[in-house]
Protein backbone atom coordinates (compact mmCIF):
# COMPACT_ATOMS: atom_id res chain seq x y z
CA UNK A 1 0.00 0.00 0.00
CA UNK A 2 1.22 3.50 -0.73
CA UNK A 3 2.31 6.13 1.74
CA UNK A 4 -0.93 7.93 2.50
CA UNK A 5 -0.98 11.15 4.48
CA UNK A 6 -4.10 9.98 6.29
CA UNK A 7 -2.45 6.68 7.20
CA UNK A 8 -3.85 3.20 6.88
CA UNK A 9 -5.89 1.39 9.45
CA UNK A 10 -7.78 -1.85 9.65
CA UNK A 11 -11.21 -1.04 11.02
CA UNK A 12 -14.70 -2.44 10.74
CA UNK A 13 -16.91 -0.64 8.24
CA UNK A 14 -19.01 2.24 9.49
CA UNK A 15 -22.76 1.90 9.31
CA UNK A 16 -22.81 4.35 6.38
CA UNK A 17 -20.39 2.30 4.29
CA UNK A 18 -21.27 -1.24 5.37
CA UNK A 19 -20.98 -3.60 2.42
CA UNK A 20 -21.67 -7.29 2.04
CA UNK A 21 -18.46 -9.28 2.42
CA UNK A 22 -17.38 -11.19 -0.69
CA UNK A 23 -18.52 -14.80 -0.76
CA UNK A 24 -16.10 -17.65 -0.24
CA UNK A 25 -13.82 -18.98 2.46
CA UNK A 26 -11.05 -16.37 2.23
CA UNK A 27 -10.24 -14.28 5.30
CA UNK A 28 -10.82 -10.60 4.76
CA UNK A 29 -9.48 -7.42 6.29
CA UNK A 30 -11.36 -4.15 6.21
CA UNK A 31 -8.93 -1.42 5.11
CA UNK A 32 -9.52 2.29 5.57
CA UNK A 33 -7.03 4.60 3.85
CA UNK A 34 -6.81 8.37 3.86
CA UNK A 35 -6.49 10.00 0.45
CA UNK A 36 -3.40 12.15 0.08
CA UNK A 37 -4.10 15.87 0.42
CA UNK A 38 -7.79 15.45 1.28
CA UNK A 39 -9.93 14.57 4.23
CA UNK A 40 -11.54 11.69 2.30
CA UNK A 41 -11.05 8.07 3.21
CA UNK A 42 -11.29 5.01 0.99
CA UNK A 43 -12.67 1.87 2.62
CA UNK A 44 -12.45 -1.59 1.06
CA UNK A 45 -11.95 -5.29 1.73
CA UNK A 46 -8.58 -6.96 1.19
CA UNK A 47 -8.06 -10.71 1.22
CA UNK A 48 -5.41 -12.14 3.51
CA UNK A 49 -2.59 -13.91 1.65
CA UNK A 50 -1.62 -16.76 3.99
CA UNK A 51 1.34 -17.91 1.86
CA UNK A 52 2.62 -14.35 1.59
CA UNK A 53 2.34 -13.90 5.35
CA UNK A 54 4.29 -17.14 5.94
CA UNK A 55 6.98 -15.99 3.50
CA UNK A 56 7.27 -12.53 5.12
CA UNK A 57 7.43 -14.18 8.56
CA UNK A 58 10.26 -16.50 7.48
CA UNK A 59 8.28 -19.71 8.04
CA UNK A 60 8.65 -20.71 4.37
CA UNK A 61 11.18 -19.87 1.69
CA UNK A 62 10.58 -18.48 -1.80
CA UNK A 63 10.50 -21.95 -3.44
CA UNK A 64 7.80 -23.13 -1.01
CA UNK A 65 5.78 -19.96 -1.60
CA UNK A 66 6.10 -20.35 -5.38
CA UNK A 67 5.02 -24.00 -5.12
CA UNK A 68 1.90 -22.96 -3.20
CA UNK A 69 1.19 -20.29 -5.81
CA UNK A 70 1.67 -22.80 -8.63
CA UNK A 71 -0.78 -25.17 -6.92
CA UNK A 72 -3.24 -22.29 -6.56
CA UNK A 73 -2.99 -21.47 -10.28
CA UNK A 74 -3.60 -25.12 -11.22
CA UNK A 75 -6.48 -25.23 -8.73
CA UNK A 76 -8.09 -22.18 -10.34
CA UNK A 77 -7.54 -23.53 -13.87
CA UNK A 78 -9.13 -26.81 -12.79
CA UNK A 79 -12.29 -24.89 -11.83
CA UNK A 80 -12.19 -26.23 -8.28
CA UNK A 81 -13.20 -23.03 -6.52
CA UNK A 82 -16.18 -23.19 -4.15
CA UNK A 83 -18.55 -21.90 -6.80
CA UNK A 84 -20.23 -25.14 -7.87
CA UNK A 85 -17.45 -27.64 -7.27
CA UNK A 86 -17.29 -31.19 -6.02
CA UNK A 87 -15.69 -32.04 -2.70
CA UNK A 88 -11.92 -32.53 -2.78
CA UNK A 89 -12.28 -36.26 -2.03
CA UNK A 90 -13.70 -36.68 -5.56
CA UNK A 91 -10.75 -35.10 -7.41
CA UNK A 92 -9.49 -38.40 -8.83
CA UNK A 93 -12.93 -39.56 -9.97
CA UNK A 94 -14.25 -38.75 -13.44
CA UNK A 95 -17.07 -36.29 -12.90
CA UNK A 96 -20.36 -35.87 -14.62
CA UNK A 97 -20.88 -33.17 -17.20
CA UNK A 98 -18.33 -31.72 -19.54
CA UNK A 99 -15.10 -30.07 -18.53
CA UNK A 100 -12.83 -28.13 -20.81
CA UNK A 101 -9.58 -29.76 -21.87
CA UNK A 102 -7.65 -27.10 -19.95
CA UNK A 103 -9.61 -27.79 -16.76
CA UNK A 104 -9.20 -31.54 -17.20
CA UNK A 105 -5.42 -31.19 -17.57
CA UNK A 106 -5.32 -28.85 -14.56
CA UNK A 107 -7.24 -31.41 -12.48
CA UNK A 108 -4.61 -34.00 -13.34
CA UNK A 109 -1.88 -31.55 -12.20
CA UNK A 110 -3.78 -30.87 -8.96
CA UNK A 111 -4.21 -34.60 -8.33
CA UNK A 112 -0.49 -35.26 -9.00
CA UNK A 113 0.44 -32.47 -6.60
CA UNK A 114 -1.87 -33.87 -3.91
CA UNK A 115 -0.36 -37.34 -4.33
CA UNK A 116 3.11 -35.80 -3.85
CA UNK A 117 2.10 -34.43 -0.42
CA UNK A 118 0.49 -37.65 0.78
CA UNK A 119 -2.84 -37.76 -1.01
CA UNK A 120 -6.03 -35.81 -0.69
CA UNK A 121 -7.03 -37.41 2.62
CA UNK A 122 -3.67 -36.74 4.29
CA UNK A 123 -3.04 -33.73 6.54
CA UNK A 124 -0.64 -32.25 3.96
CA UNK A 125 -3.09 -32.75 1.12
CA UNK A 126 -5.87 -31.11 3.09
CA UNK A 127 -3.64 -28.18 4.08
CA UNK A 128 -2.55 -27.54 0.50
CA UNK A 129 -6.12 -27.91 -0.80
CA UNK A 130 -7.65 -25.45 1.65
CA UNK A 131 -4.84 -22.93 2.17
CA UNK A 132 -3.09 -22.81 -1.22
CA UNK A 133 -6.11 -23.84 -3.30
CA UNK A 134 -9.15 -22.30 -1.64
CA UNK A 135 -7.23 -19.53 0.09
CA UNK A 136 -8.46 -20.04 3.64
CA UNK A 137 -6.14 -18.99 6.45
CA UNK A 138 -4.07 -21.53 8.35
CA UNK A 139 -6.02 -20.66 11.49
CA UNK A 140 -9.37 -21.21 9.76
CA UNK A 141 -8.17 -24.52 8.30
CA UNK A 142 -6.99 -25.71 11.73
CA UNK A 143 -10.38 -24.92 13.25
CA UNK A 144 -12.34 -26.69 10.49
CA UNK A 145 -10.17 -29.75 10.11
CA UNK A 146 -9.45 -32.51 12.61
CA UNK A 147 -7.05 -35.41 12.21
CA UNK A 148 -8.43 -38.74 13.43
CA UNK A 149 -11.19 -36.95 15.31
CA UNK A 150 -8.77 -34.68 17.19
CA UNK A 151 -8.74 -30.96 16.50
CA UNK A 152 -5.34 -29.50 15.68
CA UNK A 153 -4.01 -26.21 17.01
CA UNK A 154 -2.76 -23.41 14.78
CA UNK A 155 0.93 -24.24 15.42
CA UNK A 156 0.46 -27.86 14.37
CA UNK A 157 -1.52 -26.73 11.32
CA UNK A 158 1.26 -24.33 10.33
CA UNK A 159 3.81 -27.14 10.65
CA UNK A 160 1.69 -29.44 8.50
CA UNK A 161 1.36 -26.75 5.83
CA UNK A 162 5.08 -25.90 5.88
CA UNK A 163 6.01 -29.57 5.46
CA UNK A 164 3.50 -30.01 2.64
CA UNK A 165 4.77 -26.88 0.87
CA UNK A 166 8.31 -28.28 1.09
CA UNK A 167 7.19 -31.51 -0.55
CA UNK A 168 5.24 -29.53 -3.13
CA UNK A 169 8.34 -27.47 -3.97
CA UNK A 170 10.24 -30.71 -4.61
CA UNK A 171 7.33 -31.99 -6.73
CA UNK A 172 7.42 -28.85 -8.89
CA UNK A 173 11.24 -29.02 -8.97
CA UNK A 174 11.66 -25.58 -7.43
CA UNK A 175 15.05 -25.00 -5.82
CA UNK A 176 14.88 -25.08 -2.04
CA UNK A 177 17.69 -23.02 -0.52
Amino acid sequence: MGDWSGGESVTPPSSKTALAAPAGPRDLEWISQGEEGTSFRVEHFRTVDSLGALLRGGAINQAMHDAGQEFGRAFDAAALSPMGVAAYERIGIAGRGSVTERAAQARIRVNDALVSVGGNSSPGGSAVWFVAGLGVSVREWSIRWAWNGRAINAHEAKGILVGALGMLAVHYRFTIA
